[in-house]
């Protein structure tokens, strides 16, 4: 039986003005795709007003506009619809240390409680078993053969993120002998912290 049978997960991805939310940069787009028993069920995204100018070197990456987010979700509306719709249950990132600050940052400016769920970082599982190479989101998707979405987007880049989760699960699963969600969520950030030493 999948370590995945009977849990369901919540996998986020979010673009932004910036790099750093403590530099006054914020969300402008963010996305959720439900993993339920290991495959892929409802998503949501919405673009984000942040409240700021996006700077020309953001839009070039992911090509979001000031235009396209003047009619936009506040902020303290999608922090409310991600702590509705997340609840407690385990979040997918990949790479958490860039998401997950802002994620925290639009929740606290909306008044949320934050979310304590445990978190696994596809990045982790990924240096974990590959070591050698690029483990961005994109070359992890050629590499691995994984369906092609939009990136730099927060819904295809989400959905990336899940097809590459259920896969990465599986492997850690029959070649390292993971058992769990739990187990799963601390070897990523073990892995992380690990190299984040060398």
């Amino acid at each position: 039986m999948s370590l995945l049978a009977g849990h369901q997960v919540e996998v986020l991805d979010t673009e932004t003005t910036g790099l750093n939310p403590d530099e006054g940069h914020a969300l402008v787009e963010i996305a959720r795709v439900s993993v339920m028993d290991g495959v892929i069920g409802p998503t949501w995204s919405s673009l984000v007003r942040p409240g700021r100018p996006i700077p020309p070197e953001a839009t070039a990456v992911h090509g979001i506009t000031d235009a396209m987010v003047a009619e936009a979700a506040s902020v303290a509306e999608v922090a409310e619809r991600v702590r509705r719709d997340c609840e407690d249950r385990t979040l997918v990132f990949h790479h958490a240390a860039f998401d997950l600050p802002f994620l925290m940052a639009a929740l606290r400016a909306a008044g949320q409680p934050p979310l304590l769920a445990p978190i696994v970082d596809t990045l982790g599982l990924a240096r974990g078993l590959f070591q050698a190479g690029s483990n961005s989101l994109g070359a992890l998707a050629a590499r691995l053969g994984l369906l092609r979405e939009p990136q730099h987007r927060a819904l295809g880049d989400a959905l990336t993120t899940a097809r590459l989760f259920i896969l990465l699960a599986e492997r850690w699963e029959r070649e390292r002998g993971v058992r769990s969600l739990a187990e799963l969520a601390a070897t990523s950030q073990d892995v992380l912290r690990l190299a984040g030493r060398r």
